[in-house]
């Protein structure tokens, strides 16, 4: 997907005794999502999908696969994307465009909005923030609005387009009433392994987002029909005049200010097309004297979205609070600030946290720890004396044996691997600094002054 950056000047408010501590940097912007003038589906395209669905109905008629009620009321879907198990975020999508209400005259969707383009016939899901990233790990999918009978399958073609190119992966699903959706731009090879002709539940695994076929990034592309072929919008609104009422079993609302997910970086993260030009550089695990960036990430940011952020300390004290208001509108946006873990910055596990429209979100991360090694708080282990200009250390409070010492420098990298006797770690190798003693067997790490 082809993105421009925007920046722009946000109020910012630093609440309490914690105001003279500033940022050293911060930015960030709308994340702009491109359309193109093929619509995702060319005309051409189009007709012919609908000519092979019409073909394979009559198939599955005659083979007694296909049964109707005829009741539309029947038909309300759910949320057609979901975060796949090992995806924590808050959320992972936003909106880019709604059915073009108007083709032949001015842009206009289902709220008599912007929110669409020149004769788009879907809604387009896009995945957001780090869309390629979600692609390769298969974090985001497709899953069905409604029940109904796989009618059509694509598959095998490829995924990673920036631009209109091709055919797309898709899956065809036919309602009880008739009515038929259709899930665009899917990874290749993800698809479920249901055949033509076997029935799919409400919420059941279609594929995975991904950009196949004319699409110009990650994004589901959901185009549905009623039982007599005419385009539906399903979304409820003044200018729908496609049909009058809902087809979603929750309607969200037009703009939803929601926060996708907030992470911390070890450097300006990159945003591109297609995976190669896209790097987040994520980072939980930071040491002293290192910069780190705390980025929350938006979609549908609205004039007056407030915000509240904290950074709290391992023994959860605030050490930074502030807050933001946003002035103007995104349909995806990211915001970030730039820190240092100056050499008195408490060890342990810190915390990220963001309050939005009732949303408190967290995230977790480090400094002064090992990766993946955490910090114990039971606080039991000591060294003595601390700091020390000697040439042994004592260390207190040991519950068991001990297999090893590691002892790590502030860039994270092991200085020392030992074993002591009867409590006394030999230092005499090691230059003045601050060190990280990590005791194996009690999982704890200790700070170590040598001066």
């Amino acid at each position: 997907m082809k993105h421009i950056f925007f920046f722009t000047i946000l109020t910012l408010v630093l609440n309490g005794a914690n105001a003279q501590r500033e940022p050293l940097s911060s930015g960030g912007g709308e994340y702009v999502i491109e359309t193109t003038e093929d619509k995702c589906l060319s005309d051409i395209d189009r007709a012919a999908i609908q000519r092979r669905l019409e073909i394979s109905r009559m198939k599955l008629e005659a083979e007694g696969k296909l049964n109707f009620s005829g009741d539309r009321e029947e038909v309300q879907f759910i949320w057609p994307v979901r975060n796949a198990a090992e995806l924590n975020w808050n959320s992972s999508y936003g909106i880019s465009a709604h059915v073009d209400q108007d083709p032949s005259a001015d842009v206009l969707d289902y709220e008599c909005s912007f929110k669409t383009y020149g004769g788009h016939f879907g809604t387009d899901i896009f995945t957001w923030p780090y869309p390629w990233y979600l692609v390769d790990n298969d974090l985001v999918e497709v899953v069905a609005g409604f029940e109904g009978v796989i009618i059509e399958k694509d598959d095998g073609f490829e995924d990673d387009h920036c631009e209109c190119i091709g055919s797309w992966n898709a899956v065809y699903v036919q309602h009880a009433d008739g009515s038929v959706a259709w899930y665009g731009h899917m990874k290749k090879g993800s698809l479920t392994t249901k055949a033509i002709g076997e029935t799919v539940n409400q919420g059941e695994y279609l594929g995975i987002v991904a950009s196949s076929g004319c699409s110009t990034g990650p994004h589901l592309h959901l185009e549905v029909y009623d039982a007599d072929v005419q385009l539906v919008d399903p979304y409820e609104g003044t200018c729908n005049s496609l049909n009058a009422d809902t087809w979603w079993l929750d309607q969200k609302p037009h703009w939803d200010p929601t926060i996708n997910t907030i992470l911390t970086h070890d450097a300006l993260p990159e945003h591109g097309c297609p995976s190669y030009n896209e790097n987040p550089h994520f980072q939980d695990y930071f040491f002293h004297g290192d910069i780190f960036y705390t980025v929350a990430y938006f979609h549908d940011a609205i004039p007056g979205t407030y915000t509240n952020y904290r950074i709290l300390t391992p023994d959860g004290g605030v050490w930074i609070e502030w807050s933001i208001i946003n002035d103007t509108y995104y349909n995806a946006s990211w915001t970030y600030w730039t820190w240092i873990f100056t050499i008195d910055s408490p060890v342990g596990e810190w915390t990220f946290e963001a309050t939005c429209e009732g949303d408190v979100l967290t995230h977790h991360f480090y400094c002064g720890v090992y990766a993946g090694v955490e910090e114990e708080k039971t606080n039991q282990l000591t060294i003595f004396p601390n700091p020390t200009n000697q040439n042994l250390v004592q260390i207190g409070g040991l519950t068991q044996p001990v297999n090893a010492i590691s002892i790590f420098d502030l860039t994270g990298k092991i200085v020392s691997q030992t074993t002591i006797e009867a409590g006394i770690l030999d230092v005499s190798n090691l230059a003045k600094g601050i060190y990280f003693v990590q005791v194996q067997a009690e999982n704890e790490l200790i700070k170590l002054v040598i001066n």
